[in-house]
């Protein structure tokens, strides 16, 4: 039994058959055309039917392309929202400083990378969620919690400095609590930057005491000129007195009592004049030849000039000079050798004349310079000395023993040659002094012609 021919399926559509459509059009957009295949001229009813279905379908199609329209959007905002938080932590992770943000309830939302680190660190993980008073032990949590608290109830910037021993040396750290506030509402958060600020204090303590020294040394240079004066009439006088007693025949007894008493003053008042004299040059150090010097044969002169001097006896000198201490420096020998040797006389007297005494040279890396360092086991520096240890008369030792004029004028000379003198003691240890100077730089001069060369 044969089979019936199969209907056309009614989607398929021949070239020849007719065709009805009618545009989708929704808020003067056109949405598309649904067309509707017909085996004859479409009648009335079936043109009036497809518009109602056309009417039915432009909403919804509407709807459904505004939908994927938004939810593009969506996703693309989505993603710029991850690219902005992303770059956010970034950048909070890439500060120099420990950061970290508290809410009201003191629990930790935000610890940055920089407070994972160090002896004290705490990892990200460990310290999300918690409260800041399980993290942070530095202080009572009585303390810490005013310090928030004041934030909060203040909505004020609280900055403060502390010292830490955590490390092994002492630190001094900026603490700065930051309100912050989520909307127009009181604060909400409050945010801790805590900045290790010990090479920004040391630099300006340096600075403090250049100044401070500089109006020493401008007081002094006005005074001793007049000092001077008086002193050349008294040495003058004495040296007179002298001549006339030895012509005078006066009885021996009262003759050596007064020759006695001219010799003390005439010591006593050139004593004074190289006080005046070292003060003056502390004030304006000599603008001296400067020339392009090697630092290890200033040390090795130095040591030359001090191998038989009295109180380096018994001491013994260890001398660790880097052949290659490189670049050299411009200044004057001479006066680095007074630098120098006024450092290993200070050495060998903390050590009370028996002991070892380092002294070394090296490169000076991070600034391009060289470093020379003299070392002693002495008796070491109490920390209320050591910030007053390059003023004027200002010394450590028995009466009698120094002026206190020595580091002084060291601080002076190096000073005048662009570097700085460093020191550190440690009481019944010992005391390392360190001297810094500056590379020497290339500079034009003349040649005999009056053209400018490089050196």
């Amino acid at each position: 039994m044969s089979s019936a021919p199969s209907a056309p399926t009614p989607s398929a559509l021949e070239p020849t058959d007719p065709v009805l459509t009618r545009i989708l059009d929704a808020a003067r957009r056109s949405l598309g055309a649904p067309a509707a295949a017909s085996p004859a001229a479409a009648t009335q009813e079936e043109r009036a039917f497809l518009s109602a279905v056309n009417d039915i379908l432009a909403p919804v199609l509407e709807r459904a392309a505004y939908a994927r329209q938004l939810e593009s959007e969506v996703v693309e905002r989505t993603r710029q929202i991850d690219r902005e938080r992303r770059m956010t932590a970034r950048i909070i992770d890439s500060l120099p400083v420990g950061l970290y943000v508290v809410d009201r309830e003191y629990r930790i939302s935000v610890w940055n990378t920089k407070r994972e680190t160090g002896m004290q660190g705490v990892s990200r993980d460990e310290a999300i969620g918690r409260t800041i008073f399980e993290i942070l032990h530095r202080q009572p949590a009585s303390v810490l919690r005013r310090e928030f608290d004041e934030v909060f109830a203040t909505g004020r910037l609280q900055t403060f400095q502390m010292e830490s021993r955590a490390s092994g040396e002492v630190r001094t750290y900026r603490i700065s609590k930051i309100p912050m506030r989520l909307d127009d509402g009181p604060v909400t958060h409050v945010i801790t930057v805590g900045e290790d600020i010990t090479d920004w204090r040391e630099a300006q303590e340096r600075f403090a005491q250049a100044e401070k020294l500089a109006a020493i040394g401008t007081l002094a240079a006005g005074v001793m000129h007049e000092i001077n004066n008086p002193l050349a009439t008294i040495a003058a006088c004495a040296e007179s007195l002298a001549l006339q007693l030895n012509e005078s025949g006066v009885p021996a007894p009262l003759h050596d009592a007064i020759a006695e008493y001219t010799h003390i003053i005439d010591h006593e008042v050139h004593r004074s004049k190289r006080i005046v004299d070292g003060l003056l040059d502390f004030s304006r150090p000599r603008g001296d030849t400067r020339e392009v010097v090697d630092p290890n044969d200033v040390v090795e002169h130095t040591l030359f000039l001090l191998k038989h001097h009295p109180r380096f006896r018994h001491v013994r000198v260890e001398a660790s000079l880097e052949a290659d201490a490189e670049p050299p420096v411009l200044g004057s020998r001479e006066q680095l050798a007074q630098v120098l040797m006024a450092l290993l006389l200070n050495a060998s007297d903390a050590m009370d004349g028996a002991g070892r005494v380092a002294i070394r040279s090296r490169n000076d890396a991070p600034e391009s310079g060289v470093v020379i360092e003299v070392e002693d086991q002495g008796r070491g520096i109490a920390g209320s000395d050591l910030g007053r240890l390059f003023e004027p008369f200002y010394t450590t030792k028995s009466p009698g023993r120094g002026t206190g004029l020595g580091l002084s004028i060291c601080y002076g000379i190096v000073a005048d040659h662009g570097g700085r003198i460093e020191v550190e003691s440690q009481l019944g240890v010992g005391s390392t002094f360190r001297v810094h100077l500056p590379a020497a730089q290339a500079k034009p001069t003349t040649d005999g012609q009056g053209k400018e060369k490089t050196t």
